[in-house]
């Protein structure tokens, strides 16, 4: 019996455009101190995200963490992390993209910054939550001198546009620009 083989998928790409992240936005900007109120990913010794900001949104509940990051970053359900009181339009955003996608889990929420003329090194993502949820991004602030990059792939997301990719391959980013690149990163695991 002959199996049929699935074409191989590009690893990035975008899956819909035009969602309003103008909300969500304009709290942030009301809230410049939600940024990097936990920076274990950050400033982790050899990070390749050592010179970006994140918020932590969604992800193992922080009274978990104690002091041993290995069981931290293990098998865990993920809660709202408080920032959520500060953000609420992350949610209805992060909740239209599960509809999107047919989701049927949510793991971690993060959003970061890439500051103007900076980067995220590259690297393979590892680790549980890595490898158990599949990766959607929603692009808060983005231009075209601002990229997503595989070895064979890159994307180059406007404000609204989602996107999928492959954190098993590895990918960096580049801001190539004079304004900051913001991407919310929705981790989602659906019945496949």
């Amino acid at each position: 019996m002959n199996a049929m083989l699935k074409p191989a998928l590009p690893p990035i790409f975008q899956i819909a455009h035009g969602f309003d992240v103008a909300p969500l936005l304009a709290q942030i900007d009301a809230h410049p101190d939600v940024w990097n109120r936990h920076t274990m990913r950050t400033e982790a010794y050899g990070t390749p995200h050592a010179k970006i900001d994140d918020i932590w949104v969604r992800y193992n509940a922080w009274e978990n963490f104690t002091g041993d990051i290995a069981a931290f970053n293990g098998p865990h359900a993920s809660t709202w992390y408080p920032v959520v009181n500060d953000i609420p339009a992350v949610k209805p955003l992060v909740f239209d993209v599960m509809r999107l996608v047919e989701g049927e889990q949510l793991g971690g929420v993060l959003i970061t910054r890439v500051p103007p003329g900076g980067r995220v090194e590259p690297h393979i993502d590892d680790g549980w939550h890595a490898s158990y949820y599949h990766k959607i991004a929603v692009q808060l602030r983005g231009n075209a001198e601002q990229a997503f990059c595989f070895d064979d792939a890159e994307l180059r997301p406007m404000p609204g546009d989602v996107y999928t990719f492959d954190n098993s391959q590895r990918h960096w980013v580049v801001n190539e620009s004079h304004d900051e690149r913001i991407t919310l990163i929705i981790c989602i695991r659906g019945s496949g």
